[in-house]
């Protein structure tokens, strides 16, 4: 037995099918309660709530053909409201008609040019003061801080060296390095 509410519904869905503008006005006002509370449970800004809410009415217009079922016309439109405001929450912010959405900001994550000077000086006078090191220092030091430097064993088999003595000698060279950098001026500050 279908319900006078649901022959109602069933009608203006009908009508608005056919193209009546009215009978769609009469949906949106019918269940404009119902898309309004399903956006505002996202709690999104006053104006993408409003862009939800326009969104779903403008899909109910697009796809009121192909509604099978009329009764279970709220229930569609919540789930469509439900779509547009997780669609607003995927781009993440507002857009704008015809404001650049990208400024032109330098890349925070590149170093500015003032950084990038003194991290070349720096970086200068610390392989100054590694080429003072002892020749069996250099090479242990520079050796294992390459991106692609070898294990203790393997060094150890390359330069003939016992591979307990790789790390005691490779903390003394630092501590020596260390030293050699702080007695030129550059004190634990000078880093960072």
């Amino acid at each position: 037995m279908v319900s006078d509410d649901s022959e109602g519904i069933r009608q203006l869905i009908d009508a608005a099918q056919a193209g009546d503008r009215a009978a769609c006005a009469r949906l949106i006002t019918r269940f404009e309660a119902l898309v309004w509370w399903t956006v505002r449970t996202f709690r999104l800004s006053e104006a993408d709530a409003e862009d939800a809410v326009q969104n779903t009415w403008l899909r109910m217009v697009e796809h009121l053909g192909d509604l099978r079922d009329p009764e279970r016309v709220g229930g569609w439109l919540a789930t469509v409201a439900r779509r547009e405001c997780l669609q607003l929450l995927r781009q993440g912010r507002r857009e704008i008609v015809g404001l650049d959405q990208q400024p032109d900001r330098p890349d925070e994550r590149e170093p500015q040019p003032e950084r990038a000077a003194v991290d070349r000086s720096m970086n200068d006078l610390l392989w100054e003061h590694v080429d003072k090191l002892p020749a069996p220092a250099r090479t242990l030091l520079v050796t294992l801080s390459a991106t692609n430097a070898p294990g203790y064993a393997e060094f150890a088999r390359n330069h003939d060296m016992p591979i307990g003595s790789i790390g005691p000698t490779r903390m003394r060279s630092l501590r020596k390095l260390r030293t050699e950098l702080e007695d030129s001026g550059l004190g634990p500050y000078a880093w960072h």
